[in-house]
């Protein structure tokens, strides 16, 4: 049974939907849609795949719209035969934001949920579409104990591609309070922006440099709900980099998911924070389910395995990922140069693996544990980008601020202009690149698997050693009584 549900779709869909339900003569009118399942750790998301729009004669418009059987029919028996789920949505055409169910739409959709179920084996999604901002609501048709069908309401139905744009169910996902803490912010782009922005679910995957410092920013910014992601222990040659890290933090074994969570707790702004720190890989299955209840996520990571992951679930599960990424040219221990890059993978724009972000090879040399033996890096050649591990402070806050750019544009979309290309900054020219083009031609990320969510024919997950023995070494470390009586003080103080 669905306890919490979302509903997702790319700009293209979205874009669609509209043209067919927003009529010049302003009367109602309906289509019906195929979803996909998107299943995270305790949220269940709705990916609209395909519209299936009415031939002549399958709805009738008389100022409120009626549709065929022949038409219904027709889109269940397609989605069947291609293994979805079927939705349906209805205009409402003087409607704003989101919209709820009136007594005869009730009726209605309750008429054909049990047919939907049997024919599909899926629930049906409904959604209500509102013809003067193009906001949408939606809930899902399950079957209860008395074998009656009852809709479950979703918490926010998003729009990703150039933009990110979300319709929130405000009952469930209330209007922040507003506060003082949060002036100067709310003055840059107003109150119903930063409403929006408030109650984004965002994960940050990787809580080294990068992910510290956007830990930080983003709970500075308001944002109420944060899953952060590391399975790595701070270590002493963290100290020079790891924003908030103190040698104390070593002596503690301290996990960095901790660590981001206690940073993220001390710079919050929001009223009703919360935060879940994750001490795991997004490669690892628990991981992966945990990071696809985010409605957007960062990558600071610097792996190939967990970008092929991530890059996943921008195009099959619809989650847009702000990724970014630091090389520095240190040959012979002198500075000759550094880049840092940041764009966003979604529908529409360029992915990961297209950016040259990772290479499939060093994906399955990941996977096999090559990348965590010595013998393997050293054979590699000097100035391989697996090998360069340089990085300061100052270009960590410079690709950390590069990140978080393209976060606000893609949400706030500054002078209606939300995609300004994938960026790379060169610091010896102080130049800077855009690309502004998508995937290569034949991709299959933003072709065949876009929207596939569950369904996709792919296996990314599994089992990740390196994490797993950081998780046990830290485990050890922390049983020793001294430590355990520490961190019991620390933990205190830190509550105080």
């Amino acid at each position: 049974m669905i306890s919490r549900f979302s509903v997702a779709m790319t700009n293209d869909t979205a874009q669609q939907l509209t043209g067919h339900l927003r009529r010049a003569d302003g009367q109602e009118d309906c289509a019906f849609v195929l979803w996909r399942p998107s299943t995270g750790t305790s949220r269940t998301t709705a990916l609209l795949t395909e519209v299936v729009l009415p031939q002549d004669g399958e709805r009738i418009v008389h100022g409120t719209v009626d549709f065929t059987s022949t038409y219904f029919l027709r889109a269940a028996a397609l989605a069947a035969e291609h293994g979805c789920g079927l939705g349906f949505i209805h205009a409402h055409p003087k409607g704003r934001g989101w919209q709820d169910l009136n007594t005869t739409d009730h009726e209605a959709e309750a008429s054909f949920a049990a047919q939907t179920q049997v024919i599909t084996g899926r629930p049906l999604v409904g959604l209500t579409f509102a013809g003067t901002d193009a906001g949408f609501g939606a809930r899902i048709w399950q079957q209860q104990a008395s074998r009656r069908y009852t809709p479950t309401e979703a918490e926010s139905v998003r729009v990703i591609g150039g933009r990110l744009t979300v319709t929130f169910n405000h009952r469930l996902l209330s209007v922040p309070s507003a506060t003082n803490r949060q002036l100067r912010t709310v003055s840059a782009w107003g109150q119903t922006t930063q409403d929006d922005l408030a109650r984004l679910h965002v994960g940050v995957v990787g809580c080294g440099s990068v992910g510290m410092l956007v830990v930080e920013a983003l709970a500075r910014t308001g944002i109420q709900r944060l899953s952060l992601f590391d399975f790595d222990t701070v270590e002493e040659v963290n100290l020079d980099r790891l924003h908030d890290a103190t040698i104390r933090d070593v002596r503690l074994h301290r996990a960095k998911a901790h660590l981001a969570a206690r940073t993220a707790r001390r710079a919050a702004t929001a009223t009703n924070f919360r935060t879940a720190p994750y001490e795991l890989s997004v490669v690892e299955p628990a991981g992966f389910a945990a990071a696809a209840d985010c409605d957007v996520i960062f990558s600071c990571v610097d792996r190939p395995w967990p970008r092929a992951v991530l890059n996943l679930l921008a195009y099959a599960h619809l989650i847009p990922i702000v990724d970014g990424g630091i090389a520095v040219d240190a040959r012979g221990g002198r500075l000759r140069g550094a880049e840092w890059r940041a764009h966003i993978a979604a529908p529409g724009r360029a992915c990961l693996e297209c950016l040259g972000q990772y290479d499939p090879a060093h994906v399955q040399a990941e996977r096999d544990g090559s990348l965590d033996d010595p013998a393997y890096i050293i054979g590699l050649p000097a100035d391989h980008p697996l090998r360069r591990k340089e990085n300061v402070f100052v270009f960590s806050a410079s690709a950390a601020a590069a990140q978080l750019n393209q976060f606000v544009t893609m949400t706030t979309a500054p002078g209606g202009i939300a995609d300004t290309g994938a960026h790379l900054y060169h610091l010896t020219t102080g130049t800077l690149e855009r690309r502004e083009d998508g995937c290569e031609a034949g991709c299959p990320y933003d072709g065949m698997l876009r929207g596939f969510g569950d369904d996709a024919p792919v296996t990314v997950t599994g089992r990740h050693l390196a994490a797993e023995q950081a998780r046990a070494a830290r485990g050890l470390a922390v049983r020793r009584w001294p430590i355990r009586a520490l961190r019991a003080v620390d933990d205190f103080l830190l509550r105080l």
